[in-house]
This record gives C-alpha cells, structure tokens and sequence, in this order.
C-alpha cells in the first residue's frame, strides 16, 4: 500500500503465461518435489478457474444490460451472452490475475487490469462493469455489498485510510502532490482551455466542455453576489482560471490558498500574462492555514476541495471552523463539492491509485459541521447530472490524446497510469449515475445578517455562454 506511482512496466505478455502452463518438451527431468509442487499449483489454478467461471457465468446471466467474455489463462472460454460480440471481455493473461481477482473479487480484478495481469475490452469496460455491479445490489452503501464485504479488503481499506488520513497536514500536503503535481499536460488535455477541475453546467445551448466549464465559474459567482472591491478568499484553486475570472469579470481582490508548489507555479504565470498578479495573493497551504488570517474576508469559495479534508469527522469540523475564522460576520460562501448522503470509506482503489487521503463528504455531516461553526445554511443544489456529462467528455479527452499526454512525461505516463485513469474516470462516470451528487452549498456566517437574495442583488442572472461561444479562457 502507499502512494507511489507504478515504474513502466512490459505489457507484452504472453497470453498463455501463467502457472499452469508446465508441459516440457522431451520429458521432465526436473526433481519429484519441483514436479509435486508445481503439479499442486496447477490443480489451484483448475480450482481457481472452476470458482470464476461459477462466479462471471452467474454474474453475467443475472444482467439484463451487458453480456461478458471471459478469456482465462488456460485458453478456455465463457460467454454469458447469446452468440456475437460480448460487451465487456475480460482475459486474464496468466494464473496470477485469477487468484488475485477471486481473492479481492472487483478490487482484484481491476488491480490486476492496472497492474498487466487482466485486459478489458469492449466500449467503456469499467463503466460497464461498474453498472453491472450496481445492478446486482453491490453499490457502496447497499445491505448486501457490506454483509457479503470481503474482510481482507476491509483491513486493507482500513490500514489504507489510517496511512494516508489528512489529519497531519505535511501528509496531506503529500496527498495532494501525488495527483494534482503532475505534468500540467495531463489537465490541459483532459481539461480543455479553462484547465478547470470542476463540474461543467450545461445548459441546453451549451456545445463545448469550455463553454461548460465557463458556465459553473459564472454561476459560482453569481451564487457570490460578487461585487467590485470585496474581498475573496479561494481555497484550492488549481491552475487559476477562477480567481482570474473573478478579478477580470467583477473587479475583486482575490487571496488563493493552494498546496501544491507545481500548481502555484503554473497559477503565478498565468497572472502574470492576463495583467492580475497585483490582484491575486497567492499562499502556498491548505485549509488549515487559512485561519491565520481571521475575519479577513467577504467572500468564501472552494471547488473539489471539501473531498481532501479527510474522512474522520474532527476534520469535517476543521475544515468548517477554518471558514468560519476567515469570513467576516455576515460573510457569504459557497462550497462546491461531490457529495453522499452517509458517510463511508473511500474506495480502496481510489485511495490507492487515484486520491489518496481522498473521501466523498457525506452531505448531512458537512451540513451538521457547518451549522456548528456558525455558518448559516443558505440552499443546496444537486448538479449531479452536469458533472456526470463533464466527467464524460474528461474520459474522452484522455482517451483521444493519450499519445500527446504520454509523451509529455514518459516516464510517469505509462500503460499502467492510463489504465488507472481509464478506471478512475469511467467509474466515476458511472458512480453518479448510482449514488454520487455534485453539491453547491450556499451559507452565511452568522444569522445576524439573515442572507435574502432579494434584498442582495435581486435574482440571479448569470450570463451564461453556448452555441458558438468562444469564451475567454486567459491561457
């Protein structure tokens, strides 16, 4: 477990590698104990073969939506559908991807796809699997996934989150390098020209994920009630695109906090080049730090950030006491995150590959941490459907130009990482289709000076661009 990232690895492997593969030319002259031993793996590896095709055949019969192939190491075959072509096949390259995937079941098998040992085919493999998954009452939070849970995943799930829990913050300074400290090139392909890590809103003019993207910043702002002259503090802001657009559009001083030295460097340049930098501070820290600065601000703003402040609930209350201590009483903010509505662990794979440190809030328990900080609820909005599309044209993008994103840092971007990324998008794709929401939440600190948008600045009119809109995106 950890959070390194994988070396290259050869995928060019033998489809008939494996343990069961021991026949020799000419006779064996190996000794009697060798011969035993390695008779003893091949009789596992028939088991092994026998319980996964039980398994796949009952799981693939079971779905009204999706038909597999299962190709395993031995060359035998099973298809689950009617004749033609399978929509998700599944070969498994040698005997070790079978153990591992009978062993940890969903999480071994895609821990076997990452690490070379299992190829998937077919359009969108994960995400399919994924809703085949959903559709047989194994979504995170259903009865039967936590009785039937395997416990050698529990307590690796567990040692996983006690290992790379953000309470310490030099840890989650750590966390947060492991993803967002790569090679820009990477979220300038997948992000389009805003470089925007965030939900998209779509409105039914909206054409392009640029336009998308510009849509959430806007409206974000309007849900602000910015005006020329208040003062802003963002938290986690990327590369930059808001705080430039908050500067450009509505004429406010701006103070980014953000961990990440490679993101910072990235930000400080492009303020410079868009004629912001005397407007934008930039802080090198995370939420924790921010306090340091009491009752400084008007406005409070964060987009995919509530997700690094850790799963324990003291850091749900420190994230929220942290934004209470920097508004100014009567101070307004809004908090874009993805959201659940119980609280559970993040997926082993997430907090191997992808996040780590990483959780999906529970809604009611920000909602609960927030009100005990002071910070008045002001509305929720569920934009769950408009990340989901986003989420679809990032997968796309990635797909479409990987060879231009590997070539840019080859040594990091390897067969192994895009198929972490490829399981990471196509998941969460499908994840929002089951149970994941995209939360806006609107608060005010303090009921002093009870929040009525009317009496602010009338209703919201965010100018929102589409058809053949080319926004500007300060590249």
């Amino acid at each position: 477990m950890g959070y390194r990232r994988s070396t290259p690895k050869d995928y060019a492997l033998d489809p008939a590698m494996g343990e069961g593969n021991l026949a020799r030319p000419g006779g064996d002259d190996r000794p009697r104990a060798v011969r035993r031993q390695e008779a003893a793996k091949s009789g596992r590896s028939t088991v092994t073969r026998y319980l996964l095709r039980q398994i796949f055949d009952q799981i693939g019969r079971r779905s009204a939506t999706t038909t597999l192939r299962v190709e395993f190491a031995d060359g035998s075959v099973l298809d689950t559908g009617s004749g033609g072509t399978a929509d998700v096949a599944i070969r498994f390259r040698n005997t070790r991807g079978e153990r591992h995937t009978l062993i940890y079941f969903y999480h071994g098998l895609f821990e076997s796809y990452i690490g070379g040992d299992v190829d998937l085919d077919g359009d969108w493999p994960v995400a399919r699997l994924a809703r085949l998954g959903h559709e047989l009452g194994m979504a995170p939070s259903s009865f039967w996934r936590r009785l039937l849970a395997n416990p050698l995943t529990g307590l690796r799930q567990l040692a996983q989150e006690r290992q790379q829990n953000n309470t310490d913050r030099e840890r989650s300074m750590r966390n947060a390098d492991y993803h967002y400290a790569l090679h820009p090139a990477l979220f300038e392909h997948m992000l389009a020209d805003t470089v925007g890590y965030s939900e998209g809103v779509w409105t039914p003019a909206t054409t392009t994920l640029t336009q998308a993207k510009v849509n959430n910043y806007e409206y974000v702002c309007q849900k602000l009630r910015l005006q020329p002259g208040l003062k802003v503090i963002e938290v986690g802001s990327g590369w930059g695109y808001m705080p430039i657009y908050m500067v450009k559009r509505y004429g406010v001083e701006v103070t980014v906090y953000n961990p990440v030295r490679r993101q910072n460097d990235y930000m400080r340049a492009r303020f410079e080049r868009h004629g912001v930098a005397d407007r934008i501070r930039l802080v090198e820290g995370d939420h924790r730090d921010i306090m340091a600065e009491a009752g400084g601000f008007d406005r409070f703003v964060s987009i995919g950030v509530h997700e690094h402040a850790g799963y324990a609930r003291a850091q749900y209350r420190l994230w929220a006491r942290s934004i209470a201590t920097t508004l100014k009483d009567g101070g307004l903010g809004v908090v874009s995150t993805t959201s659940l509505m119980n609280r559970q662990m993040t997926n082993l794979l997430t907090l191997e590959f992808i996040f780590p440190g990483g959780h999906l809030p529970s809604l009611p328990d920000t909602l609960a941490a927030f009100d005990a900080a002071g910070l008045m609820l002001v509305e929720v909005e569920n934009l769950w459907p408009h990340y989901r599309r986003t989420v679809e044209q990032w997968r796309k993008n990635v797909n479409a130009d990987w060879p231009e994103i590997a070539a840019a840092d080859p040594a990091v971007f390897t067969e192994s990482f895009r198929r972490k990324w490829t399981m990471y998008l196509e998941a969460t794709y499908e994840v929002f289709r089951d149970s994941l929401d995209l939360s806006h939440i609107v608060f005010t600190k303090g009921r002093d000076g009870a929040y009525y948008p009317w009496q602010v600045a009338g209703e919201l009119t965010p100018a929102f661009v589409g058809g053949d809109d080319e926004p500007e995106c300060y590249r």
